[in-house]
């Protein structure tokens, strides 16, 4: 069996085999774990969480929440995006570590999220958190006791998230007043850089991310497509001890469905092709940088709004008046979701798909009973 580092072999099968001693062994010769990887760098990952996991002499249900954390951190950071990595680690190091990293995990039961949730609900500054970021707080706390309950083997309840699920909740879009007005001003600006990227945002449903990373080369005019390739992101490094670090990443979108092909509308079309540039020009640019940050988008758009008299509001909201646009015109939910790049049509269903009482009345306006009308045209006689 061909050895590669301290108690990592290769096995005839093609996988790599670690060895760690086994915890609690009080007699006899010592005894070992074998722990397996398909490459050399998964099984000595594996074996580096399983030994932070541990401490000596205790059943799984005693490692505490905050070795459960480091360990299930550890295994999937290389799996993770460094976007996902750096907001599960500071949603970890924020509020889950403080109240219940000190906690066995077979402790942690229904009563004691309910507790915590109640203990972080305010945040940190005293403005409260959304509904959904609460519900994804304690829907890590879940990921992290299903993770050491599979790798530990460990039998034990993993209990309900107490926050209900918030399909779409805390979405207020802008009125058809509003959004009429925003769409003349940016089609007089259509000259304008930033003005064309929030048309394409408003007419595609892209996202902020994917606008700023957008390039001409991404847009092919003689067939009428934009080629979602990448997106750009402002993300905290890690959140490894380095407090308020942050960098702008150029990355591939998170699911293979983000990667896409979107249609261009005629009218976007025709501004488009008044306006093609280099390849290797980006749609957005920035005033030092040939590209420009999503924050720094945000801020542009800001501005129009308050030039237009419109109330704030974020700029994903154009991706939800798009989607909404699109269902009122009769989109069927499976095309939709495509151009939208969610990785499943429930996605859009749960997102978008919502009737109204004037279309349920005229739906049962259609409804028929032939038995009736039969019964009718008889009495009639």
């Amino acid at each position: 069996m061909p050895r590669r580092g301290a108690n990592i072999y290769r096995r005839k099968d093609g996988r790599w085999e670690g060895r760690i001693s086994k915890e609690g062994n009080g007699g006899g010769g010592r005894k070992y774990i074998s722990i397996y990887g398909k490459t050399y760098k998964e099984a000595k990952r594996k074996m580096e969480a399983a030994r932070q996991s541990r401490k000596e002499n205790r059943p799984p249900g005693e490692c505490t929440l905050g070795e459960a954390a480091a360990s299930w951190l550890l295994e999937k950071k290389p799996c993770w995006k460094q976007t996902t990595y750096a907001s599960y680690r500071q949603t970890t190091d924020k509020y889950i570590l403080p109240k219940l990293g000190h906690l066995p995990v077979g402790a942690v039961d229904g009563a004691v999220l309910e507790e915590f949730l109640a203990q972080i609900r305010k945040g940190k500054n005293g403005a409260g958190l959304s509904l959904r970021y609460l519900r994804n707080i304690c829907g890590t706390v879940l990921r992290i006791m299903r993770f050491i309950k599979k790798r530990k083997h460990y039998e034990m309840e993993i209990p309900e998230n107490p926050v209900p699920s918030v399909k779409g909740a805390g979405r207020i879009l802008p009125k058809e007043q509003e959004m009429a007005l925003l769409e003349k001003y940016l089609l007089l600006h259509e000259n304008d850089g930033t003005c064309l990227g929030i048309l394409t945002a408003l007419y595609t449903g892209m996202r902020i991310g994917e606008i700023c990373a957008l390039k001409w080369g991404d847009i092919d005019l003689a067939e009428g497509i934009i080629y979602v390739r990448r997106n750009l992101q402002r993300t905290r490094v890690s959140a490894d001890g380095q407090k308020n670090s942050t960098q702008i990443l150029f990355q591939t979108p998170k699911t293979g469905a983000s990667l896409r092909e979107v249609p261009i509308p005629p009218v976007l079309l025709s501004l488009l092709r008044k306006r093609k540039e280099e390849k290797d020009a980006y749609i957005i640019k920035g005033k030092k940088r040939s590209w420009a940050e999503p924050r720094t988008l945000q801020y542009r758009f800001a501005g129009i709004l308050g030039r237009c008299g419109i109330e704030r509001f974020n700029f994903h909201m154009l991706r939800h008046a798009f989607a909404t646009r699109c269902i009122a015109s009769g989109f069927d939910v499976k095309s939709l979701s495509e151009i939208l790049g969610h990785s499943s049509i429930q996605v859009t269903l749960s997102l978008y798909v919502h009737s109204d009482m004037q279309r349920k009345k005229g739906l049962m306006g259609r409804f028929t009973c032939s038995m009736y009308q039969e019964t009718v045209s008889q009495r009639a006689l």
